[in-house]
């Protein structure tokens, strides 16, 4: 049986390079220096069951542009985490997937294989690639090393979600994880600038475990949802699906001091939906605003599933009054939108913009449009891939020296698939719209992945 997700340019690369780039569109800024950072799943080997394959499975490869003066050096490298390599000394697949959970027998020693192919964080001058349901694992820059587990300093044992936060003023890492079976079902810290645990709490759920794959942070405060994909054993027993969309368990956001109890966090009730991404949350007074992109329901664990137009996350605005308990919220825009990102160094402050990509009408998890969002008068602005071209998650990259929000570039990949040829685009964030400045080739593919980071020289 044919799977989408291991054909075309969801399929895997083998081979891992350091080549220069020397096919150039345009020009290359001299102010943009360093590590354009991509990673996604990359099958080492075939599936135990191909049939069966998610595109959350895969051994994570981080896919890298480094920039410097005026020119750029691409390289790709799997994490080696030991699962990983466990399989390379078997030579074979050993473990399932998303959906074999409970159908395939794992080895009894290490029940579950760490992909660390999720997304990527710069802390403590590390780079770190996480991944749901294990700990982060530190890579090495600019050679993509693997490094090994962070556990800063053994303080942290439980799994890091994908995407921790980085609060730029303090230098602190703001961590959480969930968990499908123990109680408190998910679990926060907060590690310093210098990768030590200060702080660490349970935070009990009002309802079900569930999946939590982003948060976000403010000055003082954390924000952990609590969303309807709820995690059963009782579904697996029967057969049936580990996660599941169960809008009958409700739909909160709990909101904690940073260095808080579980116990002091507080709940809203939100709309039924479910968020995957946060763009930003920051403070006004005694409120707390949140942008993000949200769905009014997600089939985003069933792959079989169309793109109706109820599971495209739009961009969706909340505001909670932390002295009365209340909680305003409305769609900002019916942009079909998903992977924002900001600048960021302004990460838990008021922003102004915000970059995403649209979704692609007809393709499933691509994307056709790379846009920019101004919230002064909520205007996306978009920049249109043609009809073979799909572009994946973008970041912001400040220009070297710069102090202002928005003086730096876009950058992210696009892959065409008229003659399955990937390039680099940089764009400049104040000139969105002229479209990129410099068009970088690749010299290897690189496959359709999940999210991108950029770390400066």
């Amino acid at each position: 049986m044919s799977n989408i997700y291991l054909e075309g340019n969801f399929a895997p690369v083998n081979e891992e390079v350091a080549l220069p780039c020397t096919e150039i569109e345009g020009d290359i800024p001299n102010d943009l220096a360093g590590y354009f950072l991509r990673t996604g799943p990359n099958n080492q080997f075939e599936p135990i069951a191909p049939d069966l394959y998610h595109p959350f499975d895969g051994d994570g490869m981080i896919h890298q542009i480094e920039f410097a003066n005026g020119a750029a050096t691409y390289r790709n490298r799997w994490v080696r985490t030991p699962g990983f390599l466990r399989e390379r000394e078997e030579g074979k697949s050993i473990w399932g997937g998303f959906n074999t959970i409970g159908k395939i027998e794992a080895p009894p020693d290490m029940p579950m294989k760490n992909l660390s192919n999720t997304a990527m964080v710069v802390h403590a001058g590390k780079l770190l690639s996480t991944w749901e349901a294990g700990s982060p694992f530190e890579v090495g820059l600019p050679d993509l090393d693997t490094v090994g587990a962070q556990t800063f300093g053994g303080d942290w044992t439980e799994a890091v979600s994908a995407h921790p936060k980085v609060d730029p003023r303090t230098g602190e890492l703001i961590v959480f994880c969930y968990s499908p079976a123990q109680q408190p079902y998910v679990r926060y810290g907060v590690v310093d600038a210098q990768g030590r645990l200060t702080h660490k709490t349970g935070i009990e759920l009002p309802g079900a475990p569930v999946m939590v794959h982003d948060m976000a942070i403010t000055k003082n405060h954390s924000l952990i949802f609590d969303m309807p994909v709820t995690f059963s054993i009782e579904r697996i027993m029967n057969g049936g699906k580990a996660f599941d969309w169960e809008p009958e368990n409700g739909t909160r956001i709990g909101i904690l001091p940073r260095y808080g109890e579980g116990s002091e966090t507080k709940w809203f009730d939100v709309d039924t939906g479910y968020i995957f991404h946060v763009f930003n949350a920051w403070e006004e007074g005694d409120e707390i605003v949140l942008d993000a992109c949200r769905t009014v329901r997600t089939a985003i664990l069933d792959t079989d599933v169309g793109q109706l137009d109820e599971l495209n996350a739009r961009m969706h605005r909340y505001r909670f009054n932390l002295t009365h308990g209340t909680v305003e919220e409305h769609r900002v825009d019916e942009t079909p939108l998903e992977f924002s990102r900001i600048n960021e160094s302004r990460v838990g402050e008021k922003t102004r913009y915000g970059y995403a990509s649209r979704f692609h009408p007809e393709r499933g998890l691509l994307f056709g449009a790379m846009l920019k969002h101004d919230r002064e008068g909520d205007r996306i602005d978009a920049i249109e891939m043609g009809p073979t071209q799909f572009n994946q998650e973008v970041v912001f990259a400040p220009r070297v020296g710069s102090t202002e929000e928005d003086d730096g570039y876009v950058v992210g990949f696009v892959h065409d698939e008229a003659d399955d040829h990937t390039e680099c685009w940089v764009v400049d964030a104040r000139k969105f719209t002229d479209g990129p400045v410099a068009r970088i080739r690749t010299p290897r593919r690189v496959p359709y992945g999940f999210h991108s980071h950029w770390a400066p020289a």
